[in-house]
């Protein structure tokens, strides 16, 4: 018995570390250049398709580099469960322990940063298609538009980060009793690299199509607030779907 745990012992030692040699995906390229007057929409549209180009590609890059994180998580766990094992039996130290737990909470990590990642690919991908039915279809002032996978609101009060944002977190602090899910609020680096200004816009984490996220858009239609939502099935988008509060950002803007 001594010697089949010995031998265990040296293969957890030996385990290879292939995340240490695998690269982690790229982020996407930058999706626009510093603009320049009198710049044609011709010009602007070539850059909006350049742009929704790198995000898919950049996406479909995060997929194996998901998929290896969680083959190394399932791993780490295994020999996580071994190693308190032949530690209860007095065949490893605690330090050898202490070790491998770190091995999993480092393993962990890796699985949740890939997963946020994508998940705010999926955000912005999302984020493309609202800008792209904007373009398509003008709303009026005032005007409301429903459409399967798709909510918008041409909502004619004035709308401020610093003086709104505050408001629409107490509203839903007391219907629902929870904090508002805000997963972009202004710019992000992401908006940065896509080139998409969202400097006056909030991104709520919230399924239009849910009980919660149908409240949400009704007290923000009551109150005038614009918004646009969408859901469903996106072109290589596993998820995305969120609230997107303010007017539709569908200028491209050069990188600081």
């Amino acid at each position: 018995m001594l010697v089949a745990a010995a031998l265990i012992v040296v293969a957890l030692a030996c385990v290879p570390h292939v995340l240490a040699q695998t690269p982690r995906a790229s982020a996407p390229p930058s999706g626009a250049s510093p603009s320049e007057p009198g710049r044609s929409s011709s010009k602007l549209d070539k850059a909006a398709a350049s742009s929704a180009q790198a995000m898919a590609k950049y996406r479909a890059s995060l997929e194996p580099v998901e998929a290896m994180y969680e083959r190394e998580l399932a791993r780490q766990t295994e020999l996580a469960e071994i190693r308190q094992e032949l530690y209860e039996r007095g065949t490893l130290s605690a330090s050898d322990v202490q070790q491998g737990r770190r091995a999993l909470v480092k393993a962990q990590k890796d699985v949740d940063d890939i997963r946020r990642q994508r998940l705010e690919v999926d955000r912005m991908m999302v984020e493309m298609r609202m800008i792209e039915v904007g373009k398509q279809r003008p709303l009026a002032r005032g005007g409301y538009e429903e459409t399967p996978g798709l909510v918008r609101f041409n909502g004619p009060a004035p709308w401020s980060l610093a003086e709104d944002v505050p408001k629409l977190q107490r509203f839903f602090q007391a219907r629902f009793g929870r904090s508002l899910p805000i997963s972009a609020h202004g710019q992000t680096p992401l908006h940065d690299r896509m080139g998409f200004d969202h400097r006056n816009a909030l991104d709520v984490a919230l399924d239009p199509s849910s009980s919660d996220g149908r409240a949400f858009m009704e007290y923000l239609r009551s109150s005038g607030i614009p918004f646009i939502a969408a859901w469903g099935a996106i072109p290589g988008a596993a998820s995305g779907a969120h609230i997107h509060v303010g007017q539709p950002s569908p200028r491209l803007v050069g990188r600081r």
